[in-house]
């Protein structure tokens, strides 16, 4: 307790710090924000100068400059500002200069408008006069006058080619090739290197070579490639695990026509073991296959597609449905319907030992205390705060207001947890059903009403009302049974008013892979479903008071593999707000925010007994800070949002506690998150999502009899620990490269990187790490 009080007594000093920091527009605080830069701004979180100016910028996640900058920008995650003059941005993920770039940009991903200077990265991007150099993995330019060294480098005069082929080596195989004036990369995967004969073996590649155009249809080229091999074999003397092979090709393309065109190789590839200096095998090598070149400049902004249709939407007084009459009573009533429903059918249906409820059983309920359960991770993170969602929205339903609402989800738990079940009260399902359940249930709430319209007839209704009752039962049941699921109105019929309230959602779907304990061919991969929403606006230079009038969503299924159906689940929505930046070409705004994030995942089979990431941020509340510049250079926006939550409730892995079905440490702690947008117009947007966790765990079991429990002298439910006393810092770096291809319509490539760093207080540290990636297809509807 003492711990905890510790615990807030700092967040609420945060929060003044944070608050002052606006005020005081100082050159050091939390978040640091200043007209101008004279010698040095230092925030601790980040720092935001208005009118630019010179001089050092210091921040653990963030700087920004609204106008052009010079000197040096030093961050953890990002840099941004209008421009740079003679300086240096330095960061560990993101830089961006929406405006000329004299100097230097050093980090993972590197952006400006204009470059004088030199890109150092993985990815960089100078949307036009490149007269400096570009030094990185992908070098991409608008223009064709930059000196660029990569893997693989593109401007506008670069053709991109989708290569499919058979051969010799790998037997099929998919590629994308970069051509620029005479030289061109290869970059793709093949299967079957060890033979059809074999099992699966695969292998990716990059080939680096120069072609000769020798008339408008043929053309001639030669190249040298690098193959990794992966056979998926473990233990077996005679095939080895990995291999690696270097091969070079002459080849020959005809372009039969504008898009298509087939092209034949011939070649020598020399594969060795990678443990020992022995070739494997040394042989010639044969290839057939068709080209698809993309056409260029066929993008189209997925914006006019949504303004056209919404624009013909008409809003007004008398389309819009009129408020629901409140009924506190009926609401309570529900709640309690809710818990003797789903008590009744866990005990006759399913005879469930939990709900084999008596009245001793209620009596020690009452008498025994609250505990800490041993229930799943998705059961305690999940699945509470979901049923929470159905006690909250009973109330919202019913005409309550979110804060109206709130106390119906605390009572529906408190109410389930004292008289629903045998097991002894949890105090991690209270605070999982009640927060949690608040933030899922006004999400569900708001997001079923933007789909209904009353006028709606046939088909079409139906399919209306049965995705509304999906999203939110309650409501859907209230429809049925009131008959406003099949009733027809011409007037009163919207439940949302798009002209007020924008919403952006995009649906995914695609292939995902996760890798095992880090390694980049050992891991599943499976389809996947994502869906992102982004609802009303972060940034509008309003005074808020109305919750979760802004909220984003994030919700990720996968589909095999072993692993969990729902396996991402992020929520952060505004609770109140006041803007602090109103200016024509900047504006930001402070307010409070209700986060709840999800993350679970299960070892994958056949593989490590490793887990590759499983956080819970169920009942989160703090400060936050958005800034949104509406156009900036090339950009047609940038938005950079920050945020500091405390934590009452979260979940991570634990590598030692292992009780009934509980395998991870409950804890309280704080987060810090970091959320940046780059919209490029019709081209498509970049996204960048830093999260840092920090759980503790303070209740322990190293003052319990845990033989009497082990041989069962006392029963494990009372054990009540939140399990190994132990810290944990949790970093999520998820980057999302969005391209556009027509109309609604766009390529999504993202990646995540978990790392877990768990301190434990009675054992070894651990330190955990890995990875997905994703491609998919993307429909923003």
């Amino acid at each position: 307790m003492k711990n905890m009080k510790k615990i807030l007594l700092l967040a609420v000093v945060a929060m003044q710090t944070v608050t002052n920091s606006y005020a005081q527009r100082s050159p050091i605080g939390i978040v640091s924000v200043q007209d101008t830069v004279k010698s040095v701004q230092w925030g601790i979180i980040s720092s935001i100068a208005e009118e630019g100016e010179r001089g050092l910028q210091l921040a653990s996640v963030s700087n920004i400059s609204a106008h052009t900058f010079n000197g040096l920008q030093f961050a953890g995650v990002n840099n941004i500002s209008s421009g740079m003059n003679r300086g240096l941005q330095l960061s560990g993920i993101l830089n961006v200069s929406s405006g000329m770039m004299r100097g230097w940009q050093w980090g993972a991903v590197n952006y400006t408008d204009s470059l004088d200077g030199i890109q150092i990265g993985a990815f960089n991007v100078a949307r036009k006069r490149p007269k400096g150099w570009q030094v990185g993995l992908i070098n991409l330019s608008y223009d064709t006058i930059g000196h660029k060294i990569g893997l693989v480098n593109i401007s506008p005069e670069t053709t991109i080619d989708v290569m499919m082929y058979g051969g010799s080596s790998t037997k099929t195989n998919l590629a994308i090739r970069y051509r620029n004036r005479s030289t061109y990369n290869i970059i793709g995967v093949g299967t079957h290197f060890m033979g059809l004969d074999s099992k699966f073996s695969g292998a990716v590649f990059y080939r680096l070579g120069q072609y000769r155009q020798l008339s408008p249809k043929w053309s001639l080229s030669g190249d040298i490639g690098y193959y990794h091999v992966e056979t998926f074999s473990k233990n077996n003397t005679e095939k080895p695990e990995r291999l690696y092979s270097l091969q070079a090709r002459i080849n020959a393309d005809y372009q039969f026509c504008k898009k298509f065109a087939a092209f034949a190789s011939v070649g020598w590839g020399i594969t060795r073991y990678y443990d020992r200096n022995e070739t494997y095998r040394n042989r010639p090598l044969m290839e057939l296959g068709l080209t698809y070149r993309i056409p260029r400049d066929q993008h189209d902004a997925w914006q006019g597609v949504w303004d056209e249709k919404h624009s013909k939407l008409v809003f007004a007084d008398s389309t819009m449905a009129l408020p629901v009459k409140k009924r506190y009573w009926q609401a309570a009533a529900e709640v309690t319907g809710i818990n003797v429903g789903v008590q009744l059918f866990d005990r006759y249906a399913l005879n469930s030992d939990f709900a084999q409820t008596t009245l001793r059983s209620l009596r020690h309920n009452f008498t025994d205390g609250m505990v800490w359960d041993n229930d799943f991770f998705i059961t305690n993170m999940f699945a509470h705060p979901y049923h929470g969602n159905l006690y909250f929205n009973a109330a919202r339903t019913n005409g309550l207001t979110f804060w109206e609402s709130a106390p119906y989800a605390l009572g529906g738990s408190l109410m389930w947890e004292f008289l629903g079940e045998t097991e002894p009260p949890a105090i991690n399902d209270v605070l999982a059903t009640s927060m949690g359940g608040m933030a899922i249930g006004e999400m569900t709430h708001r997001l079923s009403l933007t789909i209904l319209d009353d006028r709606d007839r046939g088909f079409s209704r139906f399919f209306r009302e049965a995705a509304a009752a999906i999203i939110n039962p309650i409501q859907g049941l209230h429809r049925i049974f009131s008959g406003d699921a099949w009733r027809v109105r011409h007037d009163h019929y919207r439940y949302h008013d798009f002209s007020r309230t924008p919403i952006d959602v995009s649906i995914s779907v695609g292939w995902r892979y996760l890798a095992d304990d880090g390694a980049l061919f050992r891991g599943i991969h499976a389809p996947y479903i994502n869906m992102t929403l982004t609802y009303g606006n972060s940034v509008d230079g309003e005074h808020h008071t109305t919750p979760y009038d802004f909220f984003d969503v994030e919700m990720n299924s996968a589909f095999g593999g072993g692993q969990p159906f729902v396996n991402t689940l992020n929520i952060v929505g505004r609770l109140w707000s006041t803007p602090i930046l109103d200016k024509k070409d900047m504006a930001g705004e402070f307010g409070i925010y209700q986060h709840f994030n999800y993350y679970d995942a299960k070892p994958i089979e056949n593989g490590s007994e490793l887990t590759p990431y499983r956080i819970s941020e169920a009942a989160a509340f703090g400060p936050g800070f958005v800034l949104s510049l509406p156009q900036m250079g090339g950009l047609s926006k940038l938005e950079q949002r920050i945020f500091l939550s405390g934590i009452l409730l979260g979940g991570t892995k634990s590598d030692y506690f292992n009780v009934i079905e509980r395998d991870y440490n409950m804890g309280s702690g704080f987060s810090i998150k970091s959320k940046t947008q780059l919209d490029f117009g019709r081209f498509g947007r970049f996204v960048l999502n830093a999260k840092y966790f920090r759980l503790y765990t303070w209740k322990g079991y190293e003052n319990k009899d845990l033989q009497a429990y082990a041989d069962g002298t006392k029963d494990l439910h009372y054990l009540n620990v939140q399990g190994d006393r132990s810290n944990a810092a949790l970093l999520v770096i998820n980057p999302v490269m969005e391209m556009h291809l027509v109309r609604q319509w766009s390529i999504v490539l993202s990646g995540t990187y978990y790392s877990r760093r768990t301190f434990y207080k009675y054992y070894p540290t651990v330190h955990a790490n890995t990875f997905e990636t994703k491609i998919g297809l993307t429909c923003r509807l």
